[in-house]
């Protein structure tokens, strides 16, 4: 049988091989080696976007939500002991989020950009809520400190539990509310769990939607997917980001 590996790099297979990844539910031992391949070659692709996008955005007057906070923090040398880390105290990691951690590191394309439609700071608080091209859903990955900061926050709350055999929401990113500095929630992932492509949990307009398909939308739609449901077409300045997903 030819590998999920061989047919998704070298065939173009890729949303045919994700969705019989799904499938499979927690990944069996024999498919562990080549599912870790396709999640890192999906990855990588994925951080080529990101890259090209965080360069292309201060052309376009984008001003970051935070000083502190680039668009994008690649891995560092220090990231895969903080992954083995995290796997020996959370459980197992689904494949494409560990693959992000040691591949992609933290995004944050929060922040504004009137070519975009984007917008952080000045109190703007649109109604209705999102979907929308209002909320237009900035992307946004958290990387594996960021995981370690939630499970350690849920492991010491003296009020809860202490997290041994119980699953934890680890919030990927924060909601569409949120990223418009609108008091929100979150876009969750179910943790520990073994399978290739996690479900996110609280992306409005999108239920059942997984980690690698929500990269996908988001990276269609140049990165803020929420103008996904706007009625007429984006601003040029987002068609020029928006390209067809190569993962």
């Amino acid at each position: 049988m030819t590998s999920f590996f061989t047919r998704y790099a070298r065939q173009g297979e890729h949303e045919q091989v994700w969705n019989e990844l799904r499938r499979l539910g927690p990944v069996p031992g024999a498919f562990e080696e080549d599912v870790v391949a396709v999640a890192t070659a999906t990855m990588e692709r994925f951080a080529r976007h990101v890259v090209r996008l965080a360069e292309a955005l201060p052309e376009l007057g984008f001003v970051r939500a935070s000083e502190g906070l680039p668009p994008h923090q690649p891995p560092t040398e220090a990231t895969p002991a903080a992954v083995r880390e995290m796997e020996e105290a959370v459980g197992p990691l689904p494949a494409a989020l560990k693959a992000s951690f040691l591949t992609v590191g933290d995004v944050s394309f929060l922040g504004d950009c009137p070519a975009l439609g984007l917008h952080y700071h000045g109190g703007f608080e649109p109604e209705p809520g999102p979907p929308g091209v209002e909320y237009p859903d900035p992307l946004d990955v958290a990387g594996v400190e960021h995981l370690r900061y939630e499970w350690e926050a849920y492991t010491e709350d003296p009020d809860g539990d202490d997290g041994d055999d119980e699953e934890f929401l680890f919030s990927i990113a924060p909601d569409e509310f949120h990223k418009a500095n609108v008091s929100g929630g979150t876009h969750d992932v179910v943790l520990p769990d073994a399978c290739a492509d996690p479900e996110v949990y609280g992306v409005r307009g999108r239920k059942g939607i997984t980690l690698v398909e929500y990269l996908r939308t988001s990276i269609a739609w140049g990165g803020l997917p929420g103008w996904e449901f706007a009625p007429g077409r984006p601003p040029a300045a987002l068609e020029r980001l928006a390209v067809r997903p190569d993962f």
